[in-house]
């Protein structure tokens, strides 16, 4: 299974984004070389995005809704825990880099930032 994340599934749904054709060529990639999931974390930054339930489904279709567990929450905040920060609460990225942690899952994403956090995942890069 491959955790799509966010930053990859807004560039791969935004023709004009700098990273869409990059992003593109590797959700199709994904979708061939596997299953394919998506947080429901990516759902609601979707939608914070403007975008309706409706499109949503329609654009993530043959994909996986993963929910947040109380293993993928405690996983977020213990690392949230052990990282220099400004927010007081972790970040959406925590938890969907959480899920594919305790899932043993790759995670394909175009952020590249507080990767050395998450030595226990596999991370491939849409750009």
């Amino acid at each position: 299974m491959i955790l799509i994340d966010t930053s990859t599934v807004v560039a791969w749904l935004d023709e004009v984004h700098p990273d869409h054709q990059s992003s593109a060529v590797a959700v199709i990639q994904a979708l061939e070389e596997d299953e394919v999931a998506v947080s429901v974390v990516t759902l609601a930054e979707l939608a914070a995005g403007g975008r309706t339930r409706e499109a949503i489904a329609q654009d993530l279709r043959g994909m996986t809704v993963v929910e947040v567990t109380e293993d993928d929450a405690w996983h977020a905040g213990r690392v949230f825990a052990r990282t220099p920060r400004k927010q007081l609460a972790p970040l959406p990225d925590f938890f969907i880099r959480a899920q594919a942690a305790e899932r043993g899952w790759k995670h394909l994403t175009n952020d590249r930032r507080r990767l050395k956090w998450w030595p226990d995942v596999e991370f491939v890069f849409g750009n």
